[in-house]
């Protein structure tokens, strides 16, 4: 039985809830149930933020209430297959009273072996007298590219399928009837030309803006939690779905950063992901991504509510929201090294209204160049 497809007959893309979904076979053996996405839509290459996502999620069935994701870094080691099932085995490192630390490995066809695994290290909510971050106003740093558009960011493009030059400028053409959406969450991808073309690669920025699809299970209780510091609140299981939707995120398209940004976008022959970490900085209350509103977005794929869902996080914040009342996360991302075969890609996940810092991320991944390729 193959997965489930991450879109329906009529475009309805799937909300991230139901992209996550795992079928149970043991108490530490989890299997995926819809299809990954893949870039190009055929049948060979997945999405490594689903297989990285997922692992998280997985993880996260098997460790007390009240722990929270806060780092995981996984090494993919074989490429993923779009028609068959992840098996996800969770084993557990150690339980202590403030942190636990599973690992997941992972494989498609058991033959082949493992395709990816990780390490990921939970802990229990707590606050801190000391918050400190850098200050970047978004908006500011970057309004070449924001402008007119700051407080809409689905006026941005969709994020495509595939960030390379190839992409955009032959398979694009070629294909005009391409429909591919990305499922679970709204990416936009800022143009930012204006900011990147006067400035050295190193210096260089890519926005990818994100919004959840759907609804997500409450990540409290009681829910909404109280804003004083010293209230008890519980932390569900469901609260780390609301962290795997970053991760999810955060590996977006982020290698072609490196050609993109070297002005080198056809002159390298391979491209994989090695390894990839998130760190979070912040606690639930900064991580949770409240109910899209059922508001189809003219510049944006429907998406297939489930009516049938679990108890959904009701905030309403519109102070954090766009006009329609979508909450958004935004990834600045850059290059920072390209050479012997690899680069090395970094970003930070930002609450876009609110300015505050709540991921860092860092990736190595296989980038070869052609031999007469040249800065």
């Amino acid at each position: 039985m193959t997965p489930i497809p991450y879109f329906d007959e009529r475009r309805r893309v799937l909300p991230f809830d139901k992209l996550m979904q795992l079928e149970k076979v043991d108490d530490r053996t989890f299997r995926s149930i819809v299809r990954a996405y893949s870039p190009t839509g055929g049948e060979n290459g997945t999405y490594g933020g689903h297989v990285y996502a997922q692992a998280a999620w997985a993880a996260a069935q098997t460790v007390p209430e009240g722990f929270l994701i806060h780092n995981i870094t996984g090494w993919f080691t074989l490429g993923g297959r779009p028609n068959e099932h992840f098996v996800y085995s969770v084993h557990k490192i150690r339980d202590g009273f403030n942190y636990c630390t599973r690992s997941v490995t992972v494989t498609q066809a058991v033959e082949k072996g493992t395709m990816f695994t990780c390490t990921c290290s939970f802990k229990r909510d707590e606050g801190s007298p000391i918050e400190y971050q850098d200050k970047v106003e978004l908006k500011e740093r970057f309004k070449e590219v924001v402008q007119s558009k700051e407080d809409e960011p689905m006026e941005h493009s969709a994020a495509p399928s595939q960030d390379s030059e190839w992409f955009r400028e032959t398979y694009m053409k070629e294909h005009p009837d391409h429909f591919n959406p990305i499922p679970g969450l709204h990416l936009r991808k800022a143009d930012m030309g204006k900011y990147n073309n006067p400035r050295a690669p190193i210096d260089r920025r890519q926005l990818t803006f994100y919004s959840l699809r759907g609804s997500l299970p409450l990540p409290t209780a009681p829910y909404p939690p109280s804003p004083e510091r010293d209230s008890k609140i519980s932390l569900t299981r469901e609260a780390n779905l609301h962290a795997a939707a970053h991760l999810y995120a955060s590996d977006r398209n982020s290698l072609f950063i490196i050609p993109n940004h070297l002005s080198l976008g056809r002159g390298y022959t391979r491209m994989a992901s090695l390894s990839h970490t998130v760190i979070f900085h912040v606690g639930i209350k900064d991580l949770v991504l409240p109910p899209e509103p059922r508001i189809n977005h003219p510049n944006a794929d429907p998406t297939l509510f489930n009516d049938g869902s679990l108890s959904v996080c009701n905030l309403k914040d519109h102070s954090q929201s766009d006009k329609d009342g979508r909450k958004w996360f935004v990834q600045e991302s850059w290059a920072t090294r390209a050479g012997g075969g690899r680069g090395l890609h970094m970003s930070r996940l930002w609450n876009y209204r609110t300015g505050v810092h709540i991921a860092s991320t860092i990736q190595d991944g296989l980038v070869r160049f052609k031999a007469e390729t040249k800065l």
